[in-house]
């Protein structure tokens, strides 16, 4: 055999054993973190009303559910004095500013066909806001097509009270039965509100904003600024929060329904949208998340560099998971060291087959979230699910730099139920 090849051999070895050793600790760390998620942390104690909340709603051509969340908000159980609802009727073409109006928000419309997409939205609006005499503690964000819990900013209150400048309220699904789609989208969220946002929250790490349901103090605004450089703004602000060394927590009984997309072409324009900021984000300030973990060893750092991380490493875990069925099953003549990293093929086969295709933590999700027997078909199909996110990621890494904003149309009202 030729020197050369044989280097050029050992060296693709290295790399595979890398690849496995890396995409291995990564999970094996989530799998850990997960476990906080079994138990709730004590909430701070109720008190009486003293939050003064600028509710606010974006919205684009959303004339035919808007008035649903704006008479949820209405109906919420806190003092009428301490709230105020607004709504931005963003580049709207239907009666959304009316039908607004009609259910008592107060209405600020905007036409501007460069800066388009919500986070300009909701920038805007606040410019409004701040343009008036009134003052507010804190913003609380939704979307036109949310429906909110009753007791959603009472809950909000008792953390703002105890010292909590970011909080992040329950991810719930509007139409988790429609179709497998829009399953497959209520699994997902009620796995990583209980081991990934709760389980975070529990032990002092930092839940993500959501960008609906999320609530943060004006006075941090104003700090971080509002001025997101993507098109996922949520995530964007949960990012600055975590540099600024503040951790949003989580609101467990502060519910907010979300409609999710019916169609796989709807599903892989939205996930599209968020693969491309998360991926704009990443090459943006992974950088400063590393220093701020090696500086002032915060945790929470570290902890958002592995959320980001989250999509390569995905891609990575499917496609190890076919090299080692490959090695194993192929009896390929491949050292140890190097196929299996610190664990053996068979192990990565059985690994991934669970992590992916059966996973017990999702179960679990399921179990503990008292979700109704009529939805545990969808385990099944979220294996599915799982599978179109590998295409995705890679689409979205070459065209992070796509600014495109996809509208998701919205027609569901009805009140949900697990």
């Amino acid at each position: 055999m030729h020197p050369g090849t044989d280097i050029i051999r050992q060296l693709g070895y290295s790399l595979l054993a890398v690849l496995q050793d890396s995409v291995f600790l990564l999970s094996a760390y989530q799998s850990v973190m997960s476990l906080f998620g079994f138990w709730q942390r004590r909430k701070p104690p109720l008190k009486d009303p003293a939050t003064r909340f600028a509710v606010v709603v974006a919205a684009h051509n959303e004339a035919h559910v808007i008035s649903d969340v704006l008479d949820s908000l209405t109906r919420q159980e806190y003092p009428r004095e301490l709230f105020d609802i607004y709504v931005v009727a963003d580049n709207c073409t239907d009666e959304t500013a009316d039908v607004a109006r009609a259910h008592g928000a107060i209405v600020y419309e905007r036409t501007d066909a460069v800066f388009i997409g919500k986070g300009h939205a909701i920038g805007w609006l606040l410019a409004c806001i701040k343009s008036t005499a009134k003052s507010y503690d804190m913003m609380a964000m939704f979307d036109a097509d949310n429906l909110v819990s009753a007791n959603f900013l009472r809950e909000v209150d008792r953390y703002a009270q105890a010292g909590y400048r970011a909080v992040q309220g329950y991810l719930d699904m509007k139409n988790p039965g429609d179709t497998w789609i829009s399953l497959s989208y209520a699994i997902g969220y009620w796995y990583t509100n209980r081991f990934w946002d709760l389980a975070r929250s529990n032990i002092g790490l930092a839940a993500m904003l959501g960008g609906t349901g999320s609530c943060m103090a004006m006075s941090l605004i104003d700090e971080i600024g509002w001025n997101p450089h993507s098109i996922t703004e949520d995530l964007e602000f949960t990012m600055k929060c975590v540099l600024r060394g503040v951790r949003p927590t989580w609101a467990w009984d502060a519910h907010v329904y979300d409609e999710k997309p019916l169609t796989m072409r709807a599903s892989w324009n939205q996930r599209m949208r968020w693969m491309r900021g998360h991926f704009q984000l990443g090459f943006r300030y992974t950088g400063p998340l590393w220093k701020r973990f090696f500086t002032r060893f915060d945790m929470a750092a570290f902890d958002i560099l592995v959320y980001i991380s989250q999509p390569i490493w995905m891609v990575f875990s499917y496609l190890l998971m076919l090299a080692n069925i490959v090695i194993h099953f192929g009896h390929m003549a491949v050292p140890a060291w190097a196929s299996a990293g610190i664990v053996l093929p068979w192990v990565w086969v059985a690994l991934f087959a669970l992590e992916w295709f059966a996973p017990p933590m999702l179960v679990a999700a399921l179990l503990l979230e008292k979700v109704k027997p009529k939805y545990w078909w969808g385990v099944f199909m979220f294996a599915v699910y799982g599978l179109t996110w590998v295409p995705l990621d890679f689409i979205a890494f070459f065209t992070r730099n796509d600014q495109t904003w996809f509208h998701t149309i919205h027609k569901q009202a009805a009140i949900p139920s697990k």
